[in-house]
């Protein structure tokens, strides 16, 4: 009878993390203004590295604001399990969400693209993961991987 109840639990627990509510009260966060957390599950690119408490420096790109955030949405919508949790009208702020394939763990992007002069643009990001205290470097690799593909969509 306990074997049943604890396994009625484990399998609760695991639906939880899979369908939990992400509410974007909480995780819609701008990356220009969020003080980061204790835990190391969490990737913050802005400012210049080391001077804010950011991993690394945002990242400037040689085209408008406009094209720049039409060309991240499209790298992030064209990953897996990626969805939009919440965006700002006008002001080129958005978060997604990212689950793992297996768990369906939620991660959160938010990313803002400032204006930096009439052509060239600024991203920064917040990564970071819901559950847990590791994420193993997953949210600072997937970063890595998301830029080479801009970076590839905007070449000129």
């Amino acid at each position: 009878m306990f074997g049943w109840f604890l396994i009625a639990l484990v399998v609760a627990a695991l639906l939880w993390f899979r369908f939990a509510p992400s509410n974007p009260a909480l995780w819609h966060k701008d990356p220009a203004t969020v003080q980061k957390t204790a835990k190391p599950n969490q990737f913050l690119m802005r400012g210049g590295a080391d001077s804010d408490g950011a991993d690394t420096a945002a990242e400037i790109f040689d085209v408008p604001a406009e094209e720049l955030a039409r060309a991240f949405h499209k790298v992030a919508m064209a990953q897996p399990r990626v969805s939009v949790l919440a965006e700002a009208d006008n002001d080129f702020w958005i978060t997604y969400v990212q689950r793992s394939k297996l768990m369906g763990y939620p991660d959160y992007i938010s990313v803002r693209i400032e204006p930096v002069g009439t052509d060239r643009s600024a991203l920064l990001v917040y990564s970071r993961s819901r559950f847990g205290r590791s994420d193993l470097g997953v949210n600072k690799a997937r970063m890595k991987d998301w830029l080479g593909q801009l970076r590839q969509a905007v070449a000129r």
